[in-house]
């Protein structure tokens, strides 16, 4: 395969399999090598882990997190160190950050052209206060963003609160909106039977599938609202997940009982969600984030409840409202409860729950793959037949 076939992805993203980021370049790169013949280029090729680096490297970290745009920094340039990047174009996926810093460094420096595919705000977009002992690192962080946009040929993002920041930030900047997708595994099977309508009274059966983090609403008050405003004996809230703050799910109420179990695989996660009424997806305290997680949620078998912040519904609310099976409510309003209960008291046929094909990871890979090398083609007008073109001829020789 000649050099014009040869694509890079850049992706520093931990190496687990129930990761969104991992699962994005995933398929991204399936896209890219099935549909357009390219030859990938994955950077790194092994997983970068900055916690599992030798103690003199850790207390370095440490010593210069003042400074760093982040944790990933200092590893980054060790491991791009001396990297020569050859190909047509490069796509790079965040979080985290710092990596496809010092890879657009050097692609810029190499005259290759990248797409940046990022899902929540760093530093240009990022609402939140910085603390006074990471300012420096922040106004880094913002000149590194800065030449990051400036230089990139496109942007793929998951919400459009970020698109809109980007483009009020760099105006003649290429941006397409693009959740994750689903996996589409299995889909078929797991919507064939219809859902068991809940009772009129007596126990609501949530489950929830994702980490419990500082960035989430809490959702300890909102289980004993629900209750309380609904009139049931009970709720039970089982949480599939990571738990940073344990503090989120606390309840006052002694008939809000919640379970705390380690994370599962998805297939298993769509096979416990059965014994359960509703799944829930708690929204972040940032109300202009899509939480990575929520599109898989549409293959589970039983309906979806996004709890979303007080003031405003925000990414998720506006993601729920077109999005089968969905229902959206506020964390702190006791008038969404009736709306709530009637959402789940219905008889959901399974067909009712399927998930959009628009939204499976093989449209949204290919989606993005072909809006990446079409940014590609646009700074290379030497190269003569776009490579969409010539991908086509390829696979029909």
């Amino acid at each position: 395969m000649s050099a014009e076939r040869q694509a890079i992805v850049v992706s520093f993203a931990a190496d687990s399999a129930i990761s969104p980021r991992v699962q994005r370049t995933a398929h991204l790169i399936g896209a890219l090598e099935r549909h357009f013949d390219f030859r990938v280029e994955r950077v790194p090729r092994r997983a970068v882990d900055p916690s599992r680096a030798a103690a003199p490297w850790r207390i370095a970290r440490r010593a210069l997190r003042p400074l760093a745009l982040d944790s990933f920094e200092v590893p980054a340039r060790l491991a791009l160190r001396g990297w020569q990047p050859s190909g047509v174009g490069a796509l790079l996926i965040a979080w985290p950050y710092s990596p496809i810093y010092v890879a657009a460094s050097r692609l810029v420096a190499a005259g290759i052209p990248y797409v940046v595919d990022v899902g929540d705000p760093w530093a240009l977009t990022e609402p939140v206060p910085t603390h006074w002992s990471r300012r420096l690192a922040v106004r880094r962080a913002m000149t590194a963003e800065s030449f990051l946009w400036r230089h990139a040929a496109a942007g793929v993002v998951t919400t459009e609160a970020q698109a809109s920041g980007l483009r009020a930030l760099f105006p003649d900047l290429d941006l397409l909106c693009r959740p994750n997708g689903y996996a589409t595994a299995g889909g078929d099977e797991r919507h064939s039977q219809p859902t068991r309508p809940l009772r009129s009274e007596g126990e609501l059966r949530l489950v929830q599938f994702g980490s419990v983090n500082p960035v989430k609403l809490p959702l300890g008050g909102w289980l004993s609202m629900v209750r309380s405003a609904a009139g049931l004996r009970s709720v039970r809230f089982a949480s599939y997940g990571p738990v940073d703050r344990p503090e989120l799910l606390q309840s006052e109420d002694p008939a809000v009982m919640v379970e705390v179990h380690e994370p599962v695989k998805w297939d298993r996660a769509c096979e416990i969600a059965r014994s359960f009424d509703a799944a829930v997806v708690v929204a972040n305290l940032n109300p202009a984030e899509l939480p990575s997680r929520s599109i898989q949620y549409l293959t589970l078998p039983i309906p979806r409840v996004a709890v979303t912040a007080s003031r405003e519904p925000g990414e998720l609310g506006a993601f729920a409202a077109r999005r089968p099976g969905f229902v959206a409510v506020k964390v702190g309003s006791r008038e969404d409860v009736p709306r709530l209960i009637a959402h789940l008291r219905r008889g959901w046929p399974g067909k009712a729950l399927k998930p959009p094909a628009e939204d499976s990871w093989d449209e949204v890979a290919l989606r993005i793959a072909r809006f990446a090398i079409e940014a590609w083609d646009r700074q290379r007008p030497q190269s003569g037949r776009g490579h969409l073109e010539s991908s086509a001829a390829l696979r029909a020789s």
